[in-house]
């Protein structure tokens, strides 16, 4: 009995990854997750210029590529619109008691809070 070899290959949509049998071919391959074709061409996943993003609705995780930050990305789970506005802002947000719970808890992404006081 044979052993296959498989490669693994990572989805560039949704960023699954989909175990291919070496023994494939040039045929079309689908992601398990969200069907879409996958490059089998491919050495490694293209990962630069990704932004890993959470949904402020249900707290899933998102893989959003650079080139698709400003074309309204979606959660995949939910649906709902992502905030990659925050991605944009090159300077310090002042964060204060009325304003923490939206800037920091519901923040798409990971927050360095530098906290001081005069006394």
């Amino acid at each position: 009995m044979t052993q296959n070899q498989y490669r693994i290959i990572q989805c560039s949509s949704c960023g699954a990854k989909n175990r291919i049998s070496l023994d494939h071919g040039q045929g079309t391959a689908k992601c398990g997750k969200c069907h879409r074709v996958l490059s089998l061409d491919q050495k490694k996943s293209d990962q630069t210029g990704a932004y890993k993003l959470r949904c402020i609705h249900c707290g899933a995780k998102n893989r959003v590529p650079a080139h698709k930050l400003d074309a309204n990305a979606k959660c995949g789970k939910c649906g709902e619109g992502l905030k990659t506005a925050e991605l944009f802002i090159s300077q310090p947000i002042m964060v204060t008691d009325g304003n923490f719970e939206e800037k920091v808890m519901k923040s798409p992404l990971p927050v360095l809070l530098f906290a001081w006081a005069p006394w």
